[in-house]
């Protein structure tokens, strides 16, 4: 098994090559290193995802009774399970008033009237449904060692557990600067339409989720989550203004940042032919050492880094989702604040 494994990546250890990445330096880009993948392993992935159901009965057992936590204030005009500041109809109390000419005399605490002797009406509070905004990621290097598949899972838990508690959602796919989106309405009989989508998408070509998700026509007041590597130039260079956009069109935004297991810990060694999955680069053989693991390693963590520091200057909140964790484990410990 092993045999194979390195005869599918072009191992050819024992040439005596120099250590070069795909920019031209002496140290491992981790944009790069995770875009580079070897045309075998894609195969491989193809072959396995076949077999691989993403949402199966113990996907549904999971996230049945979550419900996201949304803090924004609620302006939607649809009925759901959001408390609003709007007075309403709901059995939850909000607060006494005085009665005014014209208001429902069935309304009138006639408790309060006794001990005050003035008339005075409850009032409730009104329950608006919440809005969930996805936004997915489809470039090639989120198709690579489970990440799509826990991308895809990681989205239809949000999906499922805003739809069960009558919120409404857009879920958005992006590929390359184009956005298609798929709007709605609460209820568990929608769940079905956001798996089958999430079922269907293929991660492919390149990804710019600035630009995308810059030209969507309507965000309510709501909750914005973006699922990505966010391995894009164009993120690192404009991920916090488009964080703070996102702010200023009245989102609560989450960053969900997927990793895997292979691009945070590099446990092979040799020399390898890197096939870049998205096309920026030329294929290019790289000999990976324990120099060159290290520096790869530094500016992963440089990566990260900036990363966090995009989420925290633009008041977004940054979960770093891996695949060496399991879908579970990262619904319950790593989403733990999500989830109301």
């Amino acid at each position: 098994m092993a045999d194979e494994k390195q005869n599918q990546l072009h191992s050819v250890e024992n040439e005596d090559r120099s250590v070069r990445s795909l920019d031209g330096r002496t140290s491992l880009n981790p944009e790069a290193m995770t875009e580079a993948r070897s045309e075998a392993r894609s195969e491989t992935r193809s072959d396995a995802k076949s077999d691989t159901q993403i949402f199966d009965s113990r996907f549904f057992q999971k996230v049945s009774r979550l419900r996201v936590a949304i803090a924004r204030k609620s302006t939607l005009s649809y009925q759901g399970r959001r408390k609003t500041s709007y007075k309403g109809n709901s059995a939850e109390f909000s607060d006494f008033r005085e009665y005014l000419p014209g208001d429902d005399l069935r309304r009138i605490d006639w408790n309060v009237y006794a001990r005050l002797d003035k008339p005075y009406i409850r009032e409730y509070m009104e329950e608006r449904e919440g809005a969930v905004n996805l936004f997915l990621d489809l470039s090639a290097s989120m198709g690579f060692w489970g990440k799509d598949v826990l991308s895809k899972q990681l989205a239809g838990a949000v999906a499922v557990a805003a739809l069960s508690n009558l919120d409404r959602i857009s879920l958005s796919l992006i590929e390359e600067d184009r956005l298609s989106q798929l709007r709605l309405s609460g209820g568990k009989n929608n769940c079905k339409r956001a798996l089958k989508a999430l079922e269907d998408a293929k991660m492919q070509g390149n990804g710019d989720l600035a630009d995308a998700i810059r030209h969507v026509p309507y965000l309510p007041p709501g909750i914005s989550i973006l699922i990505s590597d966010f391995m894009q130039e164009s993120f690192l260079e404009k991920g916090e203004e488009l964080c703070r956009y996102l702010k200023y069109r009245g989102q609560k935004v989450i960053l969900m940042q997927i990793l895997a297991k292979e691009e945070q810990v590099i446990e092979e060694f040799g020399t390898y032919e890197l096939v870049d999955a998205e096309g920026a680069f030329e294929p290019v053989r790289i000999s990976l050492d324990e120099k060159t693991v290290s520096g790869y390693e530094k500016e992963m963590t440089a990566f990260l880094k900036e990363v966090e520091r995009i989420a925290e200057q633009s008041g977004a909140d940054h979960y770093l989702c891996s695949t060496k964790d399991g879908f579970e484990r990262v619904l319950t410990e790593t989403l733990r604040m999500l989830w109301a």
